[in-house]
C-alpha cells in the first residue's frame, strides 16, 4: 500500500517503525492531546504493536516528505460494523506545517481503496483545537460529546465522522 503526493508519500507500517512510534506516542504534546496522558512503557508500546501490526483490521500508514524523512504517522482501525476509528500525529519537528491536512486526506483516500468502511470517526479531547481544525478541514462533521467505550466511560470526547459517498 503506497500513495503518493507531490509533497508527501504514505507506506504501510513496518516492524522498524515501531521504535519511532514510541517515540512520537511519547512526545509531551501527543500524550496531552491523548485521552491517556501517562508515558507508555516500552513493553506495553511493543505488545499493542505487534498486535497491531499483526490485525488485518488495523490500517497504519507512515508519512514521509520528500527527502523520505519519516514526518507522522496515521491509523486506522475498522470493527465488524465497518466503522473506522482514526489515530494521528506528526513529529514535533514536523508539526505546523500543513502536513496534517495532507497525510488525512491522503490516508482516507488510500483506506477507501482496500475497505468499504461505512464512515470514519475522530475522538478528540474538547480543547484539541488543532485537531478540531484539522479535521473539520478534511470534512469531518461534528456529532457531539461522546462517553469514550468501553476504554473509559467517564471521559468525554468531541466526536467527529467523515461519512463518504
Amino acid at each position: 500500500m503506497n500513495s503518493t503526493n507531490r509533497l508527501l508519500k504514505l507506506r504501510t507500517v513496518r516492524q522498524e517503525d515501531c521504535e519511532i512510534l514510541w517515540r512520537w506516542a511519547n512526545d509531551p504534546i501527543a500524550r496531552a492531546a491523548s485521552f491517556s496522558s501517562e508515558p507508555i512503557t516500552w513493553d506495553d508500546h511493543l505488545r499493542w504493536f505487534n498486535k497491531k501490526l499483526n490485525s488485518s483490521n488495523c490500517y497504519h500508514f507512515i508519512a514521509l516528505n520528500d527527502q523520505d524523512e519519516l514526518i507522522g504517522q496515521i491509523r486506522f482501525d475498522v470493527d465488524e460494523q465497518l466503522e473506522s476509528v482514526v489515530s494521528i500525529s506528526l513529529a514535533s519537528n514536523q508539526r505546523n506545517q500543513g502536513y496534517g491536512k495532507l497525510i488525512l486526506q491522503m490516508a482516507i483516500n488510500e483506506l477507501l481503496k482496500y475497505t468499504s468502511v461505512n464512515n470514519i470517526q475522530a475522538l478528540i479531547k474538547p480543547k484539541n483545537l488543532a485537531s478540531i481544525k484539522l479535521f473539520e478541514s478534511v470534512g469531518f462533521k461534528k456529532l457531539g460529546l461522546s462517553p469514550i467505550m468501553p476504554i473509559s466511560p467517564n471521559v468525554l470526547a468531541l466526536k467527529y465522522v467523515y461519512e463518504h459517498n
